[in-house]
């Protein structure tokens, strides 16, 4: 690609000369010289090599021998600056654009051709990356994997029993725990992948949500039945809020508009939620409110409740893979302190962070199913789950000072053992 931005940079680059080599031409014609093809382009040679003082033509030299003049007047040569600017104005734009597609067109063909040797070729490369991986972050991921099938377990085993036996009292408290619970293990998952496969700012990224979860559902199971009531009736409040958004863009987008009839309904469900609870609770946290205390509360009030709020900082760094601010941009955690080095893809480094934060957080979403099923089995469930938790974030300690140590001075990767900054780097291994 960048060899054809350099051929249409010097296409027209020599765009002002071939105008000034037609202007010289037509004054030579009007003097009766006519150029043939082949002398106009020794001309236009001249031109661009820095001018054509004096230019031999068919073995006798014009200006000198025939005092042939050439001269510009400012008309003339303003005329020529306005045929230039306007040639760039008008037709440059529409010629890149044709020969953009046509060259994308017969690119894209040509890549399709070569695409399927050359996705053999990364599946090669992926798939000894994640060996080398696994080598080293191995035992840390093992311990995760393990202590998700335990909290899968405990789930599956409290999901039976209180939908079995549960009082009409707590449905919402049941639905909203268990709920979370299991949203809890997906997540739990997919940092796994995401670990598994090098993407260290991804799975931190994903923790961010597995601590809201945690923190929710704690919060939820403290307080019982009526805040889980009000927890699942702010649905309502989410889907007007959505509406409103979708409203405003479906005509953008072409899509249909909501119905009628349905744009109704969520209005009269809003209102109703808002005469019964009052407007606090049409906030984004606004199911909280009461039991907070605040009229207009926030994640972090409701962290700074069930007391996990040394979280905090974690959970900033986790929003850094989240937004679009420069922080995200400019720090990785698949990096060890190499910022000039752009990276597009997996990493080996990185790991501890994301992995022992998901243990940590995935117990705290798990102990409170306790709230709901209290029994000798889910007490000893959670206390395997606690011992295996610092099994966990001592494997992963150890795989990164081992990385830190096999690098070179100063925590730098060696530079034979990493791809060039615009690629994934997939060898620091």
């Amino acid at each position: 690609m960048k060899i054809l931005q350099e051929a249409l940079e010097s296409a027209l680059e020599g765009i002002p000369h071939e105008l000034l080599t037609q202007l010289v031409a037509k004054k030579l014609a009007a003097q009766g010289i006519k150029l043939s093809k082949r002398e106009r382009e020794r001309l236009g040679k001249k031109i661009r090599e820095g001018g054509a003082d004096n230019f031999r033509l068919g073995g006798w030299n014009f200006w000198d021998r025939r005092k042939v003049h050439v001269e510009f007047t400012q008309e003339e040569i303003k005329e020529a600056e306005r045929r230039f600017t306007e040639f760039l104005n008008t037709q440059v734009p529409g010629l890149i654009r044709s020969t953009a597609e046509d060259l994308s067109t017969r690119v894209l063909i040509d890549l399709k051709g070569k695409w399927a040797a050359e996705s053999r070729r990364q599946k090669r490369e992926f798939a000894g990356f994640t060996s080398r991986l696994y080598q080293r972050w191995g035992a840390g991921l093992e311990g995760l994997r393990m202590l998700l099938t335990i909290s899968r377990e405990l789930g599956s085993t409290t999901n039976q029993q209180v939908r079995s036996s549960s009082k009409s009292d707590r449905k919402n408290l049941v639905e909203v725990l268990t709920r979370s619970h299991a949203r809890a293990c997906q997540i739990t998952e997919e940092i796994i992948c995401l670990l598994s496969a090098g993407f260290a700012d991804g799975a931190m990224a994903r923790w961010r949500s597995l601590h809201e979860l945690a923190v929710v559902a704690l919060f939820v199971g403290a307080n019982g039945e009526e805040l889980a009531e009000r927890y699942v009736l702010h649905q309502a409040v989410e889907s007007k809020r959505a509406a409103t958004e979708y409203e405003k863009c479906c005509e953008r987008l072409g899509y249909e508009p909501i119905e009628p009839a349905e744009l109704k309904a969520l209005e009269s469900s809003y209102a109703a939620l808002t005469t019964r609870f009052g407007r606090d609770f049409t906030k984004p946290y606004g199911w909280a409110a009461y039991h907070l205390g605040i009229p207009n509360p926030t994640f972090a009030d409701i962290e700074r409740k069930v007391g996990i709020d040394h979280l905090r900082a974690h959970y900033r760094m986790a929003s850094h893979n989240v937004h679009a601010k420069p922080k995200g941009v400019f720090f990785k955690l698949g990096l060890l302190d190499e910022s000039e080095i752009l990276l597009s893809g997996p990493s080996n480094a990185g790991l501890t962070d994301p992995g022992h934060s998901a243990a940590i957080s995935l117990i705290q979403g798990s102990t409170t199913l306790h709230e709901i099923f209290p029994a000798l089995d889910t007490l000893v469930a959670l206390k395997m789950m606690l011992q295996l938790e610092d099994e966990i974030g001592d494997s992963f300690g150890k795989a990164h000072s081992k990385l830190k140590a096999d690098s070179s001075v100063n925590g730098k990767f060696p530079r034979d053992r990493r791809f060039e900054v615009t690629d994934a780097v997939w060898h620091q291994t």
